[in-house]
């Protein structure tokens, strides 16, 4: 029965983590499930492109300022391990090594 466990356990690590990001046609990870292609070239998730005060484009309704200078969408936003901000209140470890927000 433990195999069956440790089966079942490894195939739910496997399909249901790139369930929390999606993959986009440029290799990036954004939070949500759809690649928005934005007029710069980038991707983002959340539906639509915001541009931002900096010529950047974030996912979302509103473009918020971090500390950093960078932006995000959203209204809340995180510090994740490796420096960067996401939108949202927790920092996914993408299979890339990036992190995308919730």
């Amino acid at each position: 029965m433990n195999k069956y466990r440790a089966a079942f356990l490894t195939i739910l690590l496997v399909f249901a983590l790139p369930a929390f990001a999606k993959l986009c046609p440029d290799g990036s990870y954004v939070s949500g499930d759809t690649c928005k292609l934005c007029p710069d070239g980038t991707y983002v998730g959340g539906g639509k492109c915001k541009l931002a005060p900096d010529g950047s484009y974030v996912g979302g309704e509103k473009a918020k300022l971090n500390p950093d200078g960078s932006y995000t969408g959203g209204k809340k936003s995180r510090l994740c391990p490796d420096g960067s901000y996401v939108s949202g209140t927790r920092c996914k470890l993408q299979p890339d090594g990036t992190y995308t927000g919730d």
